[in-house]
């Protein structure tokens, strides 16, 4: 037992053996409190954790950045409704300055013919009754120009489409210068050289413009078989077959089409002239793929000068105001079926009224004459050749 206390007490003097006692600094007696010992990195990082928002600049730039790339598209935007509009304003200016161009010179091309139609007012105050109503019809015609020319102007703007030329025909088996085709619309025999036996072949009178049909002497526009066309605009006129379909591009009928009931037609239009053109500068400038070379210059029935292609498939009139076109239009470019049609069209066309009239058509003797001396076979021409009988072979008497 008091073997066991002594060796507690040794223990417990080991067990303090290792202490090491630390005794205060004399430089904090006193309430001193040195700088030295301070410990300052947390304050550090502290200030550190305080600057840090500062990096947000970084977000600031990028948003700069995105307002300027906005401001480039509606620059973009801007610039490129500008170019449109200046776009859209060139090419109406380009398609409408002829417009305005061509609508001043029918303006002073108005004036003129006022001016003129006034002077000739004045020069027949002393004539007869019958000058005056001549005066008078026209004043009416050129006041119908003068009302209607404005509107069609934009017809400055010519596009004339042209078959080449062709001069081969269709089938004509009596060779009497009418096709079979064109037979049947003039109810002629196409198995006889003169359907009404007076001596005159039935192409040559159509060409001509007598009916073909009935005995001489009888006109073509009074055997019902052709119908007469007159202008509204400019007063032109011309025959067209009775079983004919005519129909207008336009109001104005500034381009009308008369058709058959093969798909063929014949397409009339009419072009205002700028002021002292001549139809030689005009053609040059508008028949587009067409040589002058090809033209030979004709009077129809009417006393009316053309120009005529030599395949008789175009002719041209002209006067001081307008020139009209007359082109026979076929899908077909083999044998031409209604040449001699066409031929008759432009036989009768008139610019407008006219006191010209038809002679009348010479009876002739009932004489046999034989065919083979009095006929033309060709499916190679270029016009129809006015053939007369041997007997009285003048022109004057049709």
């Amino acid at each position: 037992m008091f073997g066991k206390k002594k060796n507690k007490k040794k223990n417990e003097e080991k067990k303090y053996d290792d202490l090491s006692i630390t005794s205060m600094p004399d430089i904090f007696y006193g309430g001193q409190d040195p700088d030295i010992y301070h410990n300052y990195e947390p304050e550090k990082k502290e200030i550190q954790n305080k600057k840090g928002p500062e990096k947000k600049k970084v977000v600031a730039r990028k948003q700069v950045k995105t307002t300027q790339k906005k401001g480039n598209a509606k620059l973009w935007w801007i610039y490129s409704i500008i170019i449109f509009v200046l776009a859209v304003a060139g090419i109406s200016w380009y398609y409408l300055k002829d417009y305005f161009i061509a609508q001043n010179i029918v303006v002073e091309q108005n004036n003129q013919n006022s001016e003129n139609t006034l002077k000739n007012n004045e020069t027949n105050i002393g004539n007869n009754t019958n000058t005056v109503v001549s005066s008078t019809d026209q004043i009416v015609t050129s006041t119908i120009k003068t009302e209607t020319t404005t509107s069609t102007t934009a017809l400055d703007n010519v596009f004339l489409e042209f078959l080449p030329i062709l001069t081969t025909d269709a089938s004509d088996i009596d060779a009497d210068s009418l096709t079979d085709i064109e037979e049947e619309i003039f109810d002629t025999d196409s198995g006889t050289w003169d359907s009404d036996s007076d001596n005159y072949y039935d192409g040559q009178e159509v060409y001509n413009l007598y009916n073909p049909k009935g005995q001489a002497p009888v006109r073509l526009i009074d055997s019902g078989l052709v119908k007469e066309y007159q202008n509204p605009i400019t007063g032109y006129r011309l025959y067209y077959p009775l079983s004919w379909q005519r129909g207008s591009v336009d109001i104005q009928e500034s381009q009308v089409l008369f058709s058959a009931s093969t798909g063929e037609y014949v397409e009339v239009r009419f072009f205002a002239k700028t002021l002292g053109q001549q139809f030689v500068s005009w053609f040059s400038r508008y028949a587009e793929g067409q040589n002058y070379n090809d033209l030979s210059s004709f009077t129809n029935r009417f006393s009316e000068e053309a120009f005529v292609r030599k395949d008789s498939l175009v002719a041209y009139f002209e006067d001081s105001n307008y020139v009209y076109v007359m082109i026979y239009h076929t899908d077909d470019r083999g044998p031409v079926v209604f040449r001699h049609i066409m031929q008759m069209m432009y036989q009768s066309f008139r610019i407008q009224k006219t006191n010209t009239s038809l002679p009348e058509q010479t009876v002739f003797p009932d004489v046999n004459i034989g065919i083979e001396n009095n006929t033309t076979t060709s499916t190679d021409t270029s016009s129809v050749e006015i053939i007369f009988p041997n007997s009285t072979s003048t022109t004057e008497n049709i």
